[in-house]
């Protein structure tokens, strides 16, 4: 189980959840997905 705190995604332009992404081992594309599921969709949550 993760201790971590969670992590607002809203606080990143599209570079920086790239960067982030990258840092979880995920591929650029994972972060343009998120970036307009939140942005398109709304999703929140």
């Amino acid at each position: 189980m993760s201790t971590s705190k969670p992590v607002n995604l809203l606080d990143f332009d599209v570079d920086g959840l790239v960067a982030w992404f990258a840092g979880l081992g995920e591929k650029p594309f994972r972060a343009r997905q998120v970036m307009r599921w939140m942005h398109r969709e709304g999703c929140d949550d």
